[in-house]
């Protein structure tokens, strides 16, 4: 488990002892317009996440202890707009200054935090705009800058060869990034200069990415979809760039999937229901389609016949992922049951006998368990033999908190089209169920 703890510089002053299994990172603001707070942050699936944040002492001094994962050795301190990129290891002393809105490495501990810090002095001289520049004046910079960062890195290669190359596909996503993003923050006209830019013409084709690299840096989702909206807006123009166009771009699996998780309608129920049936079958893999499924701005469905009910996704005994868009075109009566549950297991010889009536027709029975122990739902499911679509929710929690489920058993019905009939539908062992199932499979 990471162990982080937080210490007041006055502490690091008197020579507070440290485990050899942490690293320790001492900053000094100075200047003006200084922040109220330093951030800590990881990356996770091309997002920045915040790991710990700290205010800054009086004196202008902030600190931080952390005991550093070896497969993950990247962490960012974050002022509010800028990222300043360590890397951690184990036993290593970090000393960072900030000043004139600047990060700035005055002791890197390491001979990763000193090419870091070469990098990021080589990087904001492309960054910082000179005044009354021109908007074309950045592209003949930006590949005088390019070409003095591949000179550069040839040295490092012959130095370094160890971190070279992972060197490399940092400063080549970060150039790709000040790139993209100067573009698109300040090209006013469709045709610009720009256009005389080799590097402009080569990336423009389609995304260059060819591997999961990008997935690594804070600014991956915002650079995929920076670039994205440029090509609509400059590029397609007033032609729509459809969302199959930007997916058939990206090769790879997992730079796809997380373009379309990010892309999820949060606002509208129905165009999210919409995303989700139609995107759900592209992600590659169950991670991705749990991920959706937990998505915490999800819109609310409403619980009134006729609406778009949730798509419900649940792995089954062997923990194959299934939602109830895998059974579009068909009636869906769903159950949701607990082992520990009398009433529940009550109704399992009325729900069997439906079954068998009701076999080879248009309409599936879904039983959802809340249990949290899934091996003793897998047994009883064995030992009972239930037939249906058996699917463990694992608790009541990750059920679409709009159901307000206050007790089980809780029975519902969906039409073929992914709306609701009933969200308080009979028992099986209430006569009116099967009536209500014969008219609907009759129509």
């Amino acid at each position: 488990m990471i162990r982080l703890l937080y210490f007041l510089f006055c502490i690091l002053q008197v020579g507070c002892v440290y485990g050899q299994n942490f690293a320790i990172i001492k900053g000094q603001v100075s200047g003006e317009q200084r922040p109220l707070n330093i951030q800590l942050m990881r990356v996770q699936n091309g997002v920045p996440v915040n790991y710990a944040g700290t205010s800054i002492a009086s004196g202008g001094s902030f600190a931080f202890m952390v005991e550093p994962e070896k497969d993950q050795p990247y962490y960012y301190l974050y002022d509010g707009k800028e990222y300043c990129r360590l890397y951690l290891e184990a036993g290593v002393v970090i000393e960072v200054g900030w000043e004139s809105q600047n990060f700035r490495v005055i002791k890197p501990g390491n001979e990763e935090n000193r090419l870091l810090e070469t990098w990021r002095k080589m990087e904001r001289s492309l960054k910082e705009k000179q005044q009354d520049e021109s908007y074309g004046a950045f592209f003949p910079r930006f590949e005088s800058v390019r070409k003095n960062v591949n000179n550069w890195l040839r040295e490092v290669d012959s130095l370094y060869p160890a971190y070279a190359g992972e060197l490399k596909d940092i400063v080549e996503l970060d150039l790709l990034n000040d790139f993209i993003m100067y573009v698109s923050k300040q090209q006013q006209n469709y045709e610009s200069e720009e256009q005389e830019s080799e590097y402009y013409r080569q990336i423009m084709k389609r995304f260059p990415e060819k591997n999961n690299r990008l997935l690594k840096q804070p600014y991956g989702i915002t650079l995929l979809d920076s670039y994205f909206t440029y090509k609509q807006t400059f590029i397609f123009r007033t032609r729509e760039y459809t969302m199959e166009q930007r997916l058939a771009e990206l090769d790879v699996p997992e730079l796809k999937a997380e373009y379309i998780l990010a892309e999820i309608p949060t606002t509208d129920y129905r165009r999210y229901c919409e995303y989700e049936r139609y995107y759900m079958p592209l992600l590659p893999g169950d991670t991705y389609r749990q991920r959706m499924r937990h998505l915490k701005e999800r819109p609310i469905s409403i619980l009134e016949p006729g609406e778009l009910a949730p798509n419900l996704i649940y792995p089954d005994t062997s923990g194959q992922l299934f939602s109830m868009a895998d059974f579009k075109g068909k009636y869906k009566y769903i159950d949701i049951w607990a082992t520990w549950c009398t009433p529940c297991k009550q109704e399992i010889p009325s729900l069997r006998s439906l079954e068998k009536e009701f076999e080879g027709q248009n309409i599936v029975f879904v039983s959802i368990s809340i249990d949290k122990n899934r091996k003793a739902w897998k047994n009883f499911v064995r030992m009972q033999q239930l037939e249906g679509i058996q699917l463990w929710a694992g608790d009541w929690t990750e059920l679409p908190h709009e159901l307000k489920l206050g007790s089980v058993p809780r029975f519902m019905l969906i039409d073929p089209e992914g709306r609701w009939i009933d969200v308080n539908a009979p028992r099986p062992s209430n006569p009116k169920l099967k009536e209500i199932l014969k008219k609907l499979l009759s129509k």
